[in-house]
């Protein structure tokens, strides 16, 4: 088992704050579970195992519990000394209706340390924003990173083979999907795809129209990091046959979106530092998900570097948009504590037209925030001052100020 530290480490310091509920999102069989199992093992060092309780929501004996009542009622039934801190694991929480009531009512209770988990963003924040008003910190657990992958096959985390990059960029960082063979790999990541879209999009968003939905699946597939709008989509579709209001893509979109399979990134001004409401991209939580629904030749290989720079920012805890100015536009805009970092992504740029575009986006750009540019490419090839960085080094050994 590979030992999730980077997640870990941030929530050790809540493990004793039971006026703060842990709520942990992430994509279905992204990790979650074995991170709360990660977790109680932690616990279990210094923490009596009758202080912790676990209920896993996809279980069928606890189909029972219904209620927000009833889970209320069956988590206080299974302590055994309220006088002390007790650790409560809720695995797949949004199966029960009405389950921030409860919650509330455990983190309200003083004696109990509550940790949640749930595969749809906007399910929990919305839903918990209401009843917690602030007394909860939401954790994105993502797929594997690429040294994740790594590490957990027991290989080098200093270096990687070309191969090996390629594989990552291919079939994406879905934990159980590695050492499986091709056919079985497919089939997986196949069945996985079908219970995110299934489970989280059709049945949770109340989707009728199943062929609609497909139909936006197809078309965001093969335009990943490409800027969408509704109205452009519909226009598109309509031309080749199909036809979608622009309202109903809009829905299915932030839908997928909420699912955790689609990732919505805006448009961030860069002459007047304002983040943009309008012509949004969508980037793959996982592309190996995504294999067995791509529908004509996918994306190509640059769209695969730009979505695994825009995962691997995303991961790190960076807020990430795409910039946008006069004449020009960057890929993405990394933020963090208020400091921005510019970063373009391809697959080679060489030397010639395609360098002059990817260093050149940047030209606008007056202030003096670094600008970074990411490609495959092994031989560094800085201009202007702006860095450029190998896909590799990137994922295995950032600057200090991209970690």
């Amino acid at each position: 088992m590979l030992i999730r530290e980077q997640y870990l480490s941030r929530l050790r310091p809540l493990y004793d704050v039971p006026d703060l509920v842990k709520v942990i999102t992430g994509i279905r069989r992204g990790g979650k579970s074995v991170l709360l199992s990660q977790i109680r093992d932690d616990l279990l060092v210094r923490v009596p195992p009758e202080r912790i309780i676990s209920l896993n929501f996809e279980y069928l004996q606890l189909g029972t519990i219904a209620t927000a009542e009833g889970l209320d009622q069956h988590v206080r039934s299974l302590i055994t000394d309220a006088s002390q801190l007790n650790y409560v694991f809720l695995d797949e929480v949004q199966e029960v209706d009405g389950f921030e009531r409860a919650v509330n009512s455990l983190r309200a209770s003083g004696n109990i340390s509550v940790f949640i988990t749930g595969s749809n963003s906007n399910l929990l924040a919305s839903e918990l924003s209401t009843y917690l008003a602030g007394r909860y910190m939401e954790l994105r657990v993502w797929p594997f990173s690429f040294r994740e992958s790594l590490e957990y096959r027991g290989l080098d985390t200093t270096s990687a083979s070309p191969d090996l990059l390629v594989d990552y960029l291919q079939w994406g960082g879905m934990p159980f999907r590695f050492g499986l063979d091709d056919q079985t790999r497919r089939g997986y990541l196949r069945d996985v795809f079908n219970s995110v879209v299934l489970r989280d999009v059709v049945r949770r968003a109340g989707v009728r129209d199943v062929a609609g939905l497909d139909v936006i699946v197809d078309f965001a597939i093969e335009n990943l990091g490409r800027v969408m709008s509704p109205t452009s989509v519909a226009a598109y579709l309509k031309s080749v046959g199909k036809s979608l209001s622009p309202d109903a893509i809009y829905a299915y979109l932030r839908a997928l979106d909420a699912s955790l399979l689609l990732n919505r990134v805006r448009r961030y001004n860069l002459r007047g530092k304002q983040v943009m409401q309008t012509l949004e991209k969508y980037y793959a939580t996982d592309v190996g998900l995504l294999w067995p629904r791509r529908p004509g030749a996918g994306p190509g290989q640059g769209d695969l570097v730009e979505n695994c720079v825009f995962v691997e920012l995303a991961r790190r805890g960076f807020d990430v948009y795409t910039g946008v100015g006069p004449g020009t536009e960057i890929d993405f805009v990394a933020v963090k504590d208020g400091i921005p970092r510019y970063l373009q992504a391809a697959y080679l740029v060489g030397e010639g037209a395609v360098a002059d575009r990817e260093f050149g986006a940047f030209d606008g750009i007056r202030d003096n925030y670094s600008k970074y540019v990411v490609s495959m490419d092994p031989m560094p090839m800085e201009r202007g001052g702006i860095a450029h960085l190998s896909l590799s080094q990137f994922l295995l050994d950032p600057p200090e100020e991209l970690a």
